[in-house]
């Protein structure tokens, strides 16, 4: 990597590694360590640190037949660079597109450039967007937010002027007050743009100091990819760079210390446990090992230490760690030592994926005298989870309410004492499961009883999470207690877990999770918003005669409940624009509660117009834009791999087209949507033109706009060449710049 030295040492080392990837070796660290040593004259000492030391800055991985050097040599891998470094955050996704390759051999290239230190990921919004190792890991947030096109012009017309007003941006832009306080609230959370009060106006000026790097990076990064990426070699198949799996004792054995991880399940917590080995003939001393897992988990941060193990010598050191949602992360680790020449030493441990899953579960009452008979075959787990700010009858409302919105039943419920008792079976194993809520003056305690500390863990998790969302929006708007504002808070719960819903179709989520969160929506939706008309009921037992073990959502399913959540959110949106009305005229006084609920809505109503794009992008799938007189194509654009003829398809709309005038015996008359299942085509008609958009899911406002503003784009800028038609489409040849503009 650029900027990174090496001494001679780890130069020489790399050198054999290079000759052991000509001749397609497997690098073996315990092999690499014997061969260096023979053939280099340096200490044994030195050449040992050296093969540690590229290790860490990532110049050779073991398992593979690659190095740092020769990893760029593939075709595949530096396209996929290149497109991370134009476009730092993109996702696994977009990259699939772009190299129209499959799932796998994409994933293996990125997994091969993240090994090498080439890129690194970032988890964001259930995605896991991809940046270049030239850009820092503080610039990342900004360029997340300027990928969106219209964020970019605003922060360009916010620096071009000293100074800009809420009102000189909705002047500019023709924004109404929301959409110009929504954009000016994202730049300014990432600091691109700063804020000051003069005059009773709050004026916006742009950050140079924090603009200065982003502008530094797309300054340098196609100089510094010139200097990494290599003349491009045949492409070797992926079956041959396919890391082989390094037989037991391969890579471990060598170490002088021998690193082990596992996990268990201890009462609604996992328990980690790393065990370290010398494997050295002489001790090793101050053992340190530290733990570090995702958001997933809570856990105290705290170095565990060993005094010193002698040779053959282990011992094992436990963390303990809470997770506060369900799903899948891996969990990483380090241990240092002091070897016996007084030398320090660390190495990564191995990181192990973690996957807490949240049980089905239906509604069964057990009977009150029943329950020591449950609990007698069951495991148990407890949470304590604190609550101010709130009363306690409050908190027990808002935690009951919490698990009401699940399928179990109530045992008991006592609203004096602040205890309740539900009771419930776990689909897939078909077991008991109780879950008991006991309210004290600042906590609350969660018990939950499973048949065993997976599922205990599992639920309990899930369970906090609900209870953590809705106690942290219960303190950021304390809106009393009217009904109407009650309604507010739950809406805004509910679109929270509508959001969550979009995110898992847009990422294929995993199925059994999938159907949970959508039986808690309906629960929640029938309890807390019954004026709301959900179209999603019926999708609870369509999913559940698809569900097995590890299964996820397939794509056309996804984008179908995709469009049918966005439409649902409108619909609360709609709702908690007018509750807020009603609380605004009724709590006049109260500006603090109406100015956070007023930024939540803005919110909320960003999200709406994100999530239209992205779904609108996704069912894109081919244009066509044809003369309107005659028929004759004169561009098409293909979004995703679909062979089509073009002039067989503008032929037959065409024909729809004279035929929908025909039977209406009106001439300016014409068909604009043809549907079959799951696929339609939304067509427009400008003054010489037609355009269709080939989608496999419903259209949406937003393309019915991009397509009349492709076409008025198209003939403004061939004008000429359409007036005087004479046959000739090369013309129409650079029109994917203008269809980029449009639709990206």
């Amino acid at each position: 990597m650029s900027g990174t030295t090496l001494n001679n040492v780890e130069q020489k080392v790399l050198e054999i590694v290079d000759e052991l990837v000509k001749q397609k070796q497997l690098i073996r660290i315990k092999d690499l360590f014997a061969l260096a040593k023979r053939k280099l004259k340096f200490p044994d000492l030195e050449v040992e640190q050296a093969i540690w030391s590229l290790i860490s800055k990532k110049y050779i991985v073991n398992g593979t037949k690659l190095s740092k050097n020769s990893v760029l040599e593939n075709a595949n891998r530096q396209e996929i660079l290149k497109y991370i470094c134009d476009n730092p955050g993109a996702n696994i996704r977009a990259i699939r597109s772009k190299m129209s390759m499959g799932s796998y051999l994409t994933s293996w290239h990125i997994k091969m450039l993240e090994k090498f230190g080439y890129i690194r990921k970032k988890p964001h919004k259930n995605m896991v967007l991809l940046f270049p190792y030239l850009l820092r890991e503080a610039d990342e947030d900004a360029f997340i937010v300027l990928k969106d096109e219209k964020v970019i012009e605003i922060n360009e017309y916010i620096f071009e002027n000293e100074s800009v007003s809420l009102e000189n941006l909705m002047k500019q832009f023709d924004f109404d007050q929301p959409d110009a306080q929504s954009y000016l609230n994202i730049l300014t959370s990432v600091e691109l743009v700063d804020s000051k009060e003069a005059d009773g106006n709050v004026l916006y000026s742009g950050n140079l100091d924090r603009l200065k790097p982003i502008l530094d990076y797309w300054q340098i990064k196609d100089e510094e990819l010139e200097k990494i990426l290599p003349e491009v070699v045949p492409l070797v198949p992926p079956s041959a760079e396919t890391p082989k799996e390094v037989p037991a004792g391969g890579d471990t054995q060598v170490r002088p210390v021998e690193v082990k991880r596992e996990y268990d399940y201890l009462g609604g917590n996992i328990r980690f446990k790393i065990a370290v080995r010398n494997e050295s003939p002489t001790t090793v001393s101050k053992i340190r090992v530290m733990l570090t897992p995702t958001d997933q988990f809570k856990y105290e941060a705290e170095v565990k230490a060993v005094d010193n193990l002698g040779p053959g010598e282990s011992r094992g050191v436990d963390f303990l760690l809470t997770p506060m949602t369900c799903g899948k992360s891996m969990v990483y680790g380090t241990v240092s030592y002091m070897d016996a020449f007084g030398k320090p030493n660390s190495l990564t441990v191995d990181p192990k994926e973690i996957w807490v899953k949240c049980p089905l579960v239906t509604s069964v009452k057990a009977e009150l005298k029943d329950l020591l008979e449950w609990q007698a075959s069951l495991q148990s787990g407890m949470a304590s989870l604190s609550f101010d700010q709130l009363t306690k009858k409050n908190a027990f409302e808002l935690v009951t309410n919490q698990i009401s919105a699940l399928d179990l039943a109530v045992v008991t419920y006592d609203d004096d004492q602040f205890k309740a008792i539900y009771s419930g079976i776990a689909k897939v194993t078909n077991t008991k499961m109780i879950v008991e809520v006991e309210t004290y003056e600042d906590t609350i305690k969660l018990v939950i009883w499973a048949s065993s500390l997976n599922q205990v863990t599992g639920f309990l998790a899930y369970i906090k999470n609900l209870i953590v969302v809705a106690l942290n929006m219960a303190k950021g708007i304390k809106i009393k207690e009217e009904k109407f504002s009650a309604q507010i808070l739950s809406a805004f719960e509910f679109s929270d877990r509508l959001i969550q819903l979009f995110e898992y179709c847009e990422a294929n989520w995993n199925l059994s999770e999938v159907i949970i969160l959508l039986k808690e929506i309906l629960a929640r939706a029938q309890r807390d918003l019954p004026s709301l008309r959900l179209e999603l009921g019926s999708w609870v037992s369509e999913l559940e005669q698809k569900l097995e073990p590890e299964a996820v959502l397939w794509d056309q399913t996804a984008i179908n409940l995709e469009l049918e959540t966005l439409n649902t959110i409108e619909k609360v949106s709609d709702l908690i624009r007018s509750n807020l009305e009603m609380y605004k005229s009724a709590f006049q006084e109260d500006f603090q509660n109406i100015r956070n609920i007023e930024d939540r809505y803005q919110e909320l109503l960003y999200t709406i117009r994100d999530f239209e794009k992205k779904y609108s992008k996704r069912i894109l799938v081919y244009l066509l834009i044809w003369l309107t007189d005659s028929g004759i194509t004169l561009y098409q654009y293909s979004f995703a791999e679909k062979a089509l003829d073009p002039d067989l398809i503008s032929g037959f709309l065409t024909a729809v087209q004279s035929f929908g005038m025909e039977l209406t015996a009106d001439k300016e008359a014409g068909i604009e949507k043809l549907a079959y299942k799951n696929f339609e085509i939304e067509m427009n008609v400008g003054d010489r033109i037609r355009a269709a958009l080939f989608l496999t899911g419903k259209s949406t406002n937003y393309l019915i706009k991009s397509t009349v503003q492709l076409i008025n784009k198209f003939e403004q800028t061939y004008e000429a060449g359409l007036q005087d038609w004479r046959g000739d489409v090369s013309q129409f040849e650079n029109a994917s710049e203008i269809v980029k503009k449009v639709f990206d």
